[in-house]
């Protein structure tokens, strides 16, 4: 098992009980095994997980547009930009609104930091710009993000984003 596939697995068990409450994804993250040399990481993402949740289990399940990019965003601007940009694209591949363009950039915000923590600047400044299109018809605020000031953060020469 690769490092990937670790993030990969406990991070989307985290999202999908995010998402649905089904306490089988959270007992998943909790219970998996993984090679020796990423016990470390696990115990830290468990250990931020499980606070997370307690923090913000009046928006579990999260249902809609609104509850999915509140905890996005504490994700995101925590540095937990993997779980940011699943939890997003989770509801994104599910979603049937009028907001889809809209979560598509928030998805690729979290993806840009992603990509500047792992010094892909080429991909980064990517992401950024597809962000950018996908919001040029959004004004005001829309599911919680303020979308003049994340157009304002996605035009930035380089750092960490926000949304």
């Amino acid at each position: 098992m690769r490092f990937v596939d670790v993030r990969n697995l406990i991070g989307k068990a985290f999202c999908d009980y995010l998402l649905t409450g089904d306490i089988n994804f959270r007992n998943l993250y909790l219970s998996v095994e993984v090679p020796k040399e990423f016990e470390n990481y696990k115990r830290e993402r468990v250990t931020f997980y499980e606070t997370f949740i307690s923090g913000y289990k009046n928006f579990i399940p999260a249902k809609g547009c609104k509850e999915v990019v509140l905890l996005a965003r504490v994700l995101n601007n925590k540095g937990y930009y993997f779980e940011a940009h699943e939890v997003v694209e989770k509801f994104w591949l599910r979603c049937d609104c009028p907001e889809k363009k809209l979560l598509q950039a928030v998805i690729q915000t979290a993806i840009a930091n992603m990509h500047l923590e792992n010094r892909n600047l080429k991909s980064y400044s990517r992401m950024k710009e597809l962000a950018l299109e996908n919001l040029k018809p959004y004004r005001g605020v829309i599911c919680t993000v303020e979308v003049e000031n994340l157009k304002e953060e996605l035009r930035k020469e380089r750092g960490f984003l926000k949304f």
